[in-house]
C-alpha cells in the first residue's frame, strides 16, 4: 500500500493516477492487491493505466505468501514455462485461479466413510501425513569396494543392514534392499568404473525406486498396485505438490524426493471413469481434450483452452489418468469399456508426445491386452516397509492432535503401541503394507484400543464404527427413533446395505468405481425393507431415513441432488461380498463372478466374513474351484487353471493353518492344487500369459513345489528315475555325441563366442531340469552348515522356489560337493554331482544343432524371463523356476535363457582356433542371462560371461 501511494505521488499522468487510486482503494477496502511487480511498474515496464476499471481481485492468497510484491509475482514462473514468454495478466490469473483451487481441493485427504469426526471437521492434511511411495523397481544407492561401504552394514561380513539403512527402520530413500557382489568389478557398458579384488570385492547396493523418480524418468508410465496401495493418493499428492510449486510455494510439505526441484508442470487429474462416461455418450477425437478442459473449468476457470493447449504442445502438462480398473470391462449403456477408454488415452497422448502422462490401474486388472494396447513402461507399487510404517503412524496420530481429538502424549503412546503390535504380528505386518489398511488400523486402535488380525474383520469393525454413528442420538434423535423402531440398532439395516452395496458394485456408475444409487431406487428399496419389517407408514419412514442419510451418514453419501454413493469403494466391496457369501446360493454367486477382476476383492472379503461361522462354505467354494469339472462337463483348460489360482489365493488369504484348525480338509485341497499347478506350469501350449504363470509359480512355492527334490528321499528318487531313463524326471539326459559350440553368422555374437567348433562327449551326462532353488539351498544350510546366500534376507529374491542368487562360485561348488557326498550311495558308478562345464551346458541348451535360443533361432515373446518382459509379468526380479515351458531346450531343461546367470565348472578362456586367445583360470564362466538387466541378446545359447570365483 505504501509503495502504491509513493508511486501515485510520483506519477503526473491523470489516467495512471486514477488507476492507482483504484488500486489503493481496493487495498483499503480489504480487497486483494493487483498482482503486478511494482518495481517493473516504477520502471515504466507496466502500463498502470491498463488496471483502470478492472476488478483487482485474483482469487489467490494475500500478499506476502504466494504473491510476493518485491519478487517474482505468483504464477509468473510457471506461466513463462507454459507460454514460453511472460504471460499476460489474464493468462496468469487463469493459471493462478486453477492452481489455487486445485491445491485447495486436494490438500485434505477424503476420510468420509472412515471417520465421521475427521471427515466432518478439518480432515487430515495430505502434506503432513503423506509418506513417499516406492515401486518394485530399483535404483543404485551406493557402490564401491566392500570396505568403503562398511557404514551401510552392521557387521563386518556385509550381510546385516546398519540401522539407518534398514528398510524396517528407514525410508526407501536411504534403505538398501539388495546387495550385489560384483567381484570382477563394476562396469558401465564396457567401461570398468570400480575394480574389485578377491579380498575386497566390488559391491553395489540398491534401494527401491520411488514413484516420483519413476514418473520423472518416463514420459509415459502405467502405475499398478493392489487395492488400497496408494495409487490415487499418490496422484493427488503429486498434483497438489505441483500446484503449490506453480504458486511458488516451497517448503518441507512440497518436497518431492527424486524430482528435479526446478521442474514445474501443470497438473491435470482426470478420473478415467469420468472419461469413459464421455466416451460412452459419443466418442470423437476431441473427447479426451474435452474431458481435460472440463477438469480445468470445474475449478472456476473460464476459457481454459489456451492454457491447456499451450501446456500440451509445449510439454509442460502432466496428465494424471486415475483408475483404469474402475472402468468396466464391457461397455454399459452409459460407459465405454476399458479397452476403448485406454485407446482414447493412448491416441490422445500420441498426438501430444511432449506432455507427461501417468495412468493408474489395479495390478490384476491390467491384462496383457491392455498392456499391449497401451505399450507404456510399467511400474508396480511396493507394499509399505516397516520404515514407512514408522513414519506414517506418528504423522497420522499427529493430525488427530491438530484436530483436537488427541493429546500429544496420547498420540505418542498410540504410535508406539501400533508399531510394536505390527512388528510383533506377521499378519498385521502384511496388512500394514497397504496404506489404506494401515490407516484403518490406526483409526481402530484409537477408537477401540484393539486391532483385528484379519482384513475382513478389520473392515467389519470399521463398518461397525460407522453404523454405530446411526445409533447415537444427534439433534435429538437416533436413526432407530427416526424410523419409529427405538429397539432397533443399525445392525438391522445390514442386509439392506449389503444388498445395495452388491447392486452398486454391479452397476459401478460413479467416477471412481463406486456404484451410484438413484434417490428413487434407494427410496423404493427402503419402502420394501420397512414394509417387510412391518414398520408403520413405510413410505414416510423411508423419506425420514433418506433425510437422515443425507444429513448424518458417514457410509452413504449424497452424490448430486438425486443419487447416493457408498463413502468408500473398499467398504462397498466388503458389503457386496457379504451379500454374495451370506446368500442361499453363495457358491453359484462366486462362480458367476470369478472371472471378473473387480469381483475378486468382494469374493475374498465375503469369504472372510463367513469363515468363522461357516468354514465349510469356504471349503465348498475351494472344492468347486479346484474340480476339473463344472455342471457335469470338463472346464476349459484356461478356466480350470484360473480357478486353481483363485482357490490358492483364497486359501492363502483365509490362512491355510486357520482353515486346518477349523477342520477343513486342507491336505486334500493342497494336494490337488500342487498337482494342478505342476500341470499348469508344464503346459507347453501356455494358455495363460506369463504374469499368471508366474503367480502360479509363487503359489506353488508356498504350497511346496513337487518338481524339485529337497529332501534326501526326493533326491534318491530322482537319481533312480534318471538311471531308468524314464522321461519327465528332474534330470534331463544329454546324449553322448558331437555338438556344435559357439556362434556363427550371428550379428549379436561377441568375439569370445567364436569360432564355432565341435565337441564330442564319450558318455552321456544328466543336467538338472531347473536351476537350484532357495529351498534346495536352504537344506544344505540347515543340514550341513552351508553358507547362506547373500540375498537370504531379501524377500524379492528369497521365495522357496525362486532360483538361489547372490552366491559365489566357491559356494556353488561346496553345495555340489556336499550333495554328491550325501548321495554317494545313490549315484551310478563313476558319476558325481557337480556344476556342468560350459560345453555341457551349451550342448544341453542347443541340442543337436546350433540354434540361437533353446527353442529355436527366432526370438519368441513369452518364452523366457528377461528384462524385456519383467514388467508385463508383474514381477521385477527372478521368477519361480519353470514358468516358461515353451522355452524348454531340446533335452527338456528349462530356464536356460534368462531368469538367472548360472555358474559352470569351466574357466574363462578362448575357444580353439580363436583369433584372440586368452586364459583366465581364476574367472569361472557364467551362462544363461538374467531376468533383469538382460535382453534377448544376453540370453542366447552362445552368450558368455565371467566373474571371479570369490
Amino acid at each position: 500500500l505504501a509503495a502504491l501511494r509513493a508511486l501515485r505521488e510520483a506519477t503526473a499522468d491523470p489516467v495512471q493516477r486514477a488507476a492507482l487510486d483504484a488500486a489503493i482503494a481496493a487495498l483499503e477496502g480489504q480487497r486483494q492487491t493487483p498482482l503486478v511487480d511494482l518495481r517493473s511498474a516504477q520502471a515504466g515496464d507496466v502500463n498502470v493505466g491498463d488496471l483502470a476499471g478492472r476488478d483487482l481481485r485474483t482469487g489467490t492468497v494475500e500478499v506476502g505468501g504466494q504473491a510476493r510484491v518485491y519478487g517474482p509475482t505468483v504464477g509468473i514462473n510457471l506461466g513463462q514455462i507454459i507460454y514460453g514468454r511472460d504471460p499476460r495478466e489474464d493468462e496468469r490469473r487463469r493459471l493462478v485461479w486453477y492452481l489455487d483451487a486445485l491445491a485447495g481441493s486436494l490438500r485434505r485427504l477424503p476420510l468420509r466413510g472412515l471417520d465421521a469426526g475427521l471427515a466432518e471437521g478439518r480432515g487430515v492434511d495430505l502434506g503432513r501425513v503423506y509418506v513417499m511411495l516406492a515401486t518394485e523397481g530399483e535404483t543404485l544407492l551406493a557402490q564401491g569396494p566392500g570396505s568403503a561401504l562398511r557404514p551401510f552394514f552392521a557387521d563386518d561380513e556385509l550381510r546385516q543392514h546398519a540401522p539407518e539403512h534398514d528398510p524396517d527402520l528407514a525410508l526407501p530413500t536411504v534403505a538398501w534392499r539388495e546387495m550385489r557382489r560384483a567381484g570382477k568389478g563394476i562396469y558401465e557398458g564396457e567401461q570398468l568404473v570400480q575394480a574389485g579384488t578377491p579380498d575386497d570385492p566390488a559391491v553395489q547396493l540398491f534401494r527401491s525406486l520411488l514413484v516420483t523418480e519413476a514418473v520423472q524418468q518416463h514420459q509415459r508410465l502405467a502405475l499398478l498396485g493392489d487395492p488400497g496401495s496408494g495409487k490415487s493418493t499418490f496422484l493427488r499428492h503429486l498434483a497438489w505438490t505441483l500446484a503449490q510449486r506453480g504458486l511458488d510455494e516451497r517448503g518441507p510439505a512440497t518436497a518431492l524426493f527424486g524430482w528435479d526441484d526446478e521442474r514445474r508442470l501443470l497438473p491435470i487429474l482426470l478420473p478415467l471413469r469420468r472419461l469413459a462416461g464421455l466416451l460412452g455418450a459419443g466418442a470423437n477425437e476431441r473427447t479426451v481434450y474435452t474431458a481435460l478442459r472440463d477438469e480445468i473449468s470445474g475449478y472456476g476457470v473460464q476459457e481454459p483452452d489456451d492454457l491447456l493447449t499451450e501446456a500440451l504442445v509445449r510439454g509442460t502438462a502432466i496428465l494424471l489418468f486415475d483408475g483404469l480398473d474402475e472402468v468396466p470391462q464391457a461397455a454399459t449403456g452409459s460407459l465405454a469399456n476399458r479397452l476403448t477408454t485406454l485407446r482414447a488415452v493412448r491416441d490422445f497422448t500420441d498426438r501430444h508426445p511432449r506432455a507427461l502422462a501417468v495412468i493408474t490401474c489395479r495390478t490384476r486388472a491390467f491384462a496383457d491386452e491392455l498392456h499391449a494396447c497401451l505399450g507404456w513402461p510399467v511400474e508396480i507399487l511396493a507394499p509399505f516397509t516397516l520404515g514407512q510404517v514408522r513414519h506414517f503412524v506418528p504423522a497420522w496420530y499427529g493430525e488427530l492432535v491438530v484436530a483436537g481429538q488427541l493429546e500429544a502424549t496420547q498420540a505418542e503412546r498410540l504410535s508406539a503401541e501400533l508399531v510394536e503390535t505390527i512388528v510383533a504380528r506377521e499378519q498385521l505386518r502384511r496388512m500394514a503394507g497397504t496404506p489404506l489398511l494401515l490407516t484403518m488400523m490406526a483409526l481402530l486402535l484409537y477408537k477401540r484400543g484393539t486391532l483385528p488380525r484379519d482384513r475382513p474383520r478389520l473392515y467389519e469393525e470399521i463398518l461397525e464404527l460407522l453404523l454405530g454413528q446411526w445409533d447415537k442420538v444427534r439433534d435429538g434423535q437416533s436413526l432407530a427413533e427416526v424410523i419409529g423402531r427405538p429397539e432397533w440398532t443399525s445392525e438391522r439395516l445390514r442386509p439392506l446395505l449389503d444388498r445395495l452395496s452388491f447392486q452398486a458394485h454391479a452397476a459401478a456408475t460413479s467416477a471412481d468405481g463406486r456404484g451410484r444409487l438413484g434417490r428413487g431406487e434407494l427410496y423404493i428399496a427402503l419402502i420394501d425393507f420397512f414394509r417387510e419389517a412391518q414398520v408403520p407408514a413405510p413410505g414416510d419412514t423411508a423419506l425420514h431415513c433418506l433425510d437422515y442419510f443425507e444429513q448424518r451418514s458417514g457410509l452413504l453419501t449424497p452424490d448430486g441432488p438425486d443419487s447416493y454413493v457408498f463413502a468408500h469403494l473398499t467398504l462397498q466391496e466388503h458389503c457386496a461380498g457379504r451379500h454374495m457369501l451370506l446368500s442361499r446360493d453363495a457358491v453359484s454367486q462366486v462362480l458367476a463372478r470369478r472371472g471378473e477382476d473387480r469381483w475378486r476383492e468382494p469374493i475374498l472379503l465375503g469369504l472372510g466374513v463367513v469363515q468363522a461361522s461357516n468354514p465349510y462354505l469356504v471349503e465348498k467354494v475351494l472344492r468347486t474351484l479346484v474340480d476339473r469339472r463344472e455342471a457335469g462337463a470338463a472346464k476349459p483348460t484356461a478356466r480350470w487353471y484360473r480357478d486353481l489360482l483363485l482357490a490358492a489365493e483364497i486359501g492363502e488369504d483365509r490362512d491355510w493353518t486357520y482353515l486346518r484348525d477349523q477342520q477343513v480338509d486342507v491336505g486334500a485341497l493342497q494336494d490337488v492344487l500342487r498337482a494342478g499347478f505342476v500341470t499348469l506350469l508344464g503346459d507347453k501350449d501356455q494358455p495363460l500369459p506369463a504374469a499368471e504363470r508366474v503367480r502360479a509359480g509363487f503359489l506353488l512355492g508356498e504350497l511346496g513345489d513337487l518338481r524339485v527334490p529337497v529332501t534326501t528321499e526326493a533326491w534318491r528318487h530322482e537319481l533312480a528315475q534318471a538311471q531308468t531313463g524314464a522321461p519327465g524326471g528332474y534330470f534331463c539326459r544329454v546324449e553322448a555325441k558331437t555338438y556344435l559350440i559357439g556362434s556363427k553368422d550371428d550379428p549379436d555374437a561377441k568375439e569370445n563366442e567364436q569360432p564355432q567348433h565341435a565337441v564330442t562327449f564319450a558318455q552321456p551326462c544328466f543336467i538338472a531340469r531347473y536351476p537350484i532353488t532357495n529351498d534346495q539351498w536352504q537344506a544344505w544350510v540347515e543340514q550341513a552348515g552351508g553358507q547362506p546366500s547373500y540375498a537370504a534376507n531379501d524377500t524379492d529374491l528369497n521365495r522357496p522356489n525362486q532360483p538361489v542368487v547372490s552366491i559365489i562360485w566357491e559356494m556353488a561348488n561346496a553345495f555340489c560337493a556336499w550333495l554328491s557326498a550325501h548321495m554317494a550311495d545313490a549315484l551310478p558308478p563313476g558319476y558325481t554331482l557337480r556344476l556342468p562345464t560350459e560345453q555341457e551346458w551349451e550342448a544341453a541348451a542347443r541340442g543337436g544343432d546350433a540354434r540361437r535360443y533353446p527353442w529355436g533361432d527366432d526370438w519368441r515373446e513369452d518364452h523366457a524371463a528377461t528384462d524385456e518382459d519383467s514388467k508385463t509379468r508383474g514381477w521385477a526380479w527372478t521368477v519361480p523356476i519353470g514358468c516358461y515351458p515353451a522355452g524348454a531346450a531340446p533335452c527338456g531343461v528349462l530356464d536356460m535363457a534368462g531368469n538367472v546367470w548360472e555358474w559352470t565348472a569351466s574357466a574363462w578362456q578362448s575357444y580353439p582356433g580363436a583369433t584372440k586367445t586368452f586364459t583366465e583360470s581364476k574367472y569361472p564362466v557364467l551362462r544363461g542371462g538374467a531376468a533383469w538387466g538382460n535382453n534377448r541378446t544376453k540370453v542366447r545359447c552362445g552368450a558368455r560371461d565371467w566373474a571371479p570365483s570369490r
